[in-house]
């Protein structure tokens, strides 16, 4: 697919509905060992995410409120460098020890995330019509830069903890006070990167049991 080839918009796309309707969340080499990343640079996707030594990887599902998931990306070029500013928030209802304790275990760890949109089946991610998308964040495919040349590939850095990473930014929330008010916390995860976040694309279904769900 090149420049020439141009885009078109379908009748899906126009009534495409926003928000994040499940977050994956794992923590970069996991097992104590590099991690198994096949990185499609001509369709901008990752095919596949395994433990080293493995055929899949296993990701904590992190359920959150209803229409409170939100993924931004802000794109900047400076000096011939493009610059991805990917910012993920999402909100857990009821602050209690659960919820405190595994926060603290996210946080100061290099994190990679999955974030599905609201537009298809969230265990599909075959990129056919009618699935859900598959937005990855914390891992990139350069790491200095975008343009110039100036792009380190993912051989070079990807298994051996990338500075393009996702971590926690921020943790914002407490009971409240009233009966009314919210009781709960919204977390941010953000991560800097130097290509817009990739599409996560496989003919396996992503399975999830209870909290825990399987990548190929």
């Amino acid at each position: 697919m090149s420049i020439e080839t141009g885009l078109a918009i379908g009748c899906t796309d126009v009534q495409a509905v926003g928000g994040i309707q499940r977050v994956y969340i794992r923590k970069w080499n996991s097992t104590g060992s590099p991690d198994q990343l096949v990185i499609d640079g001509s369709n901008h996707t990752i095919t596949s995410i395994a433990d080293s030594g493995g055929t899949n990887s296993t990701w904590g599902v992190y359920e959150t409120k209803i229409e409170t998931a939100d993924l931004q990306i802000a794109g900047t070029s400076e000096n011939g460098v493009s610059t991805y500013e990917c910012t993920l928030t999402f909100m857990l209802p009821n602050t209690d020890l659960t919820k405190l304790t595994r926060l603290q275990q996210l946080t100061n760890e290099p994190l990679m995330v999955v974030a599905v949109d609201s537009n298809g089946d969230p265990s599909t991610a075959t990129n056919a019509a009618g699935t859900a998308t598959h937005l990855v964040l914390g891992i990139s495919n350069t790491l200095t830069g975008s343009d110039q040349n100036l792009d380190i590939s993912a051989s070079s850095h990807s298994g051996f903890r990338p500075q393009t990473f996702a971590r926690i930014a921020s943790i914002e929330g407490g009971t409240g006070a009233a009966f009314a008010d919210q009781n709960g916390v919204t977390v941010t995860i953000t991560c800097t990167q130097y290509e817009l976040p990739r599409t996560y694309v496989n003919a396996n279904a992503v399975t999830v049991s209870g909290t825990v769900a399987t990548f190929k």
